[in-house]
């Protein structure tokens, strides 16, 4: 559902520009029939399994290897949908919280708020206020969506961030919520709010892309399961944003997805039109998807706060697979309490997702952190030195706000453990790969990934999960007592262990440093506690006014 390719291991990728030389190659190349397979073959196939054979070995093994290139080439007869998952569900290890479904959200004290004179400055303003707009008969639903709407229309195709609208559905959801509003009926925090979607959920009537050319006229005659109950909440899908091609990166088929804060530069991804239309005040939050990154990062470049939740807290039925293990669904926003209201009308259990199990939402705001267990880490090596001062500052304001931040250092990941995800994205996209139809993402990095996954061996995948069922336990140890840790930027190695382990990060920017590069911090919470951590998190951003700030648009060509 996500990568950012900027914390993908280095010594992987240089493994698939050898493997990816190798497999990229013509099939008539390698042996195609059984009577072609010799022991020679099996000799020169040891290197790549890492073992040693004994020439009897080899002839005992021949036949047995032969039968089993049979056995997968009836599998691969069949394709198999991309939302078809293994009967083998993945679920977070470590302290699971209560079962219960109730969902509660507490929005926080806040003076009389007047309408803007500026229209477009309405989407500027969190959706907590716009909330108060509304419900003060301030705005309209309607008006909302047709300034976003047209926003999107005039200012989308400069930042390249938008795939298709959803204009039709929208006017007409957004005139029900009108004659709701006007018998005192509210869905929720979110009535009658603009949210765009990231081209992974599917939404009745539109093409979903996912960003990847051979996929650019597919149509899902369903919504996904979070465009339901965004919609059951009030909340009103205008448009689909872009994607890097099959969630990786910010280079989808219609280009690269710009940076409003600065459009010479990539939006970073995979939610890459999701967080560059936030960013843009082109709608006042949107829906993205994380399995490596891909909601931090892009968040982190266009200087927004971005949510990932705890693993199997938001269903994922009717958008992308990626990983069926790492994939994650989460708001991109102005401000963590923005963040919980997204939250509070999206989490639950969902029958057509294995995955998702029932946890209680409860989120209010806090008045301090009195009582409030930190950890605290150092400038990471995946993040730099830079990244110092912002802590400094962080920090301080913890201790202002009555909190006693502990250092703490927390075990990395070992390499090898994050190859579980391209082993899944390689089987989610089997039938892409073997028709010869990945080619045609031009300037992907997937077509040498996917082939080059092929090497590896069931017996390789599980151990990378057993070696993370290890990760987690660790990290569930070294979490201990604290409530929350906070790492500076996108939290570097932390990012990687917590989309192994499934535990939740919010991350919130700060504005750039004095070479203009953004700047911001982490919050990663523990699992399922994902209210609790964007509390914190809100009470901590609202020392900072930094969320207000607006990007110069007015330069884009």
């Amino acid at each position: 559902m996500g990568i950012d390719p900027r914390i993908s291991r280095s010594d992987f990728f240089r493994t698939v520009a050898v493997l990816g030389a190798v497999v990229a190659a013509k099939p008539a190349a390698f042996p195609q029939t059984a009577e072609e397979w010799t022991e020679e073959d099996l000799a020169r196939a040891e290197r790549l399994a890492g073992i040693t054979l004994t020439e009897d070995q080899r002839k005992a093994l021949l036949r047995n290897i032969l039968s089993q290139a049979d056995t997968m080439k009836e599998l691969r007869a069949q394709p198999i949908p991309n939302h078809v998952a293994p009967m083998i569900p993945f679920r977070v290890w470590g302290r699971q919280g209560e079962a219960a479904s109730d969902t509660f959200v507490e929005v926080a004290p806040r003076g009389r708020i007047r309408r803007p004179e500026r229209e477009s400055d309405l989407m500027f303003l969190t959706v907590a206020d716009l909330g108060h707009l509304i419900r003060t008969r301030q705005v309209t639903s309607r008006l909302l969506t047709e300034i976003s709407l047209e926003r999107l229309r005039t200012i989308g195709p400069k930042l390249n961030c938008v795939i298709s609208l959803l204009e039709a559905r929208a006017l007409a959801l957004a005139d029900t919520l009108d004659e709701e509003t006007k018998r005192g009926r509210l869905r929720s925090h979110l009535h009658g709010i603009p949210v765009a979607l990231k081209d992974l959920y599917s939404a009745q009537g539109a093409p979903t892309t996912w960003g990847a050319a051979p996929y650019q006229n597919q149509y899902i005659d369903s919504d996904a399961e979070v465009v339901k109950k965004l919609e059951a909440a009030g909340a009103v899908p205008v448009a689909k944003t872009s994607v890097g091609a099959l969630a990786y990166g910010d280079l989808w088929f219609g280009g690269l997805t710009r940076n409003p804060w600065n459009p010479e530069q990539g939006s970073s991804g995979s939610s890459a039109g999701s967080a560059a239309a936030v960013a843009a005040g082109l709608v006042p939050f949107a829906m993205g998807t994380e399995t490596l990154g891909s909601i931090v990062s892009p968040s982190q470049r266009c200087r927004v706060t971005g949510f990932r939740p705890t693993f199997g807290f938001v269903s994922r039925a009717g958008a992308m697979t990626l990983s069926w293990t790492m994939d994650k669904c989460g708001p991109i926003c102005r401000t963590a309490e923005d963040a919980a209201l997204a939250m509070s009308a999206i989490v639950g259990l969902d029958p057509k997702d294995p995955a998702t199990v029932e946890r209680p939402f409860r989120y209010r705001p806090l008045r301090n952190l009195k009582n409030i267990k930190i950890a605290w880490v150092a400038t990471s090596p995946l993040e730099g030195t830079e990244t110092a001062s912002v802590m400094e500052t962080v920090l301080g304001w913890v201790r202002e706000l009555e909190g006693n931040p502990q250092e703490a250092i927390f075990t990395g990941p070992q390499a090898g453990i994050d190859d579980v995800l391209v082993i899944e994205a390689a089987a989610a996209f089997d039938d892409l790969t073997t028709s010869g139809r990945v080619d045609e993402m031009k300037g992907s990095l997937w077509p040498p990934i996917f082939r080059s996954a092929m090497f590896y061996t069931g017996v390789d995948y599980l151990q990378a999960m057993r070696k993370r069922t290890l990760l987690q336990q660790a990290f569930e140890s070294e979490f201990g007592d604290y409530d929350v840790i906070i790492a500076p930027d996108r939290a570097g190695e932390l990012l990687i262990t917590t989309n192994l382990t499934g535990h939740p990060q919010i991350y919130i920017p700060l504005g750039p440093d004095e070479q203009g590069r953004p700047q911001g911090f982490s919050i990663i919470g523990r699992l399922y506690e994902d209210a609790r951590l964007l509390a914190i998190a809100d009470l901590i951003q609202r020392k900072s006014d930094w969320y207000l700030r607006q990007p110069d648009l007015s330069g884009l060509a």
